[in-house]
């Protein structure tokens, strides 16, 4: 089994930019915000999940965004592809 994720200990500029997003318009950047902040207070995937309905693979997206991006992981990115083949190869 593999050990538990969880979010990197947060700065006090972090934690109050998460504070902040806590009243945030965007539904996404409002449950990042509230996974994120779990995470930080110690609760695992599988408690953040239960507490806030969404699925652990959610919350572990959002805690290797995190890891990732740091705050600007709060802003959801375009769904576009990123590269599109020809439907049609060869004419």
């Amino acid at each position: 089994m593999k050990a538990p994720l969880f979010v990197r200990p947060l700065t006090t500029e972090e934690r109050q930019a998460l504070q902040v997003g806590l009243r945030a318009r965007e539904a996404f950047t409002l449950r990042r915000c509230q996974i994120l902040l779990a995470s930080a207070d110690g609760k695992t995937a599988t408690e953040i999940a239960a507490l806030f309905g969404c699925a652990t693979q959610t919350v572990r997206n959002t805690l290797r965004a995190f890891a990732a991006e740091g705050l600007s992981c709060l802003t959801e990115k375009s769904h576009r592809p990123k590269r599109v083949r020809p439907l049609l190869a060869g004419t």
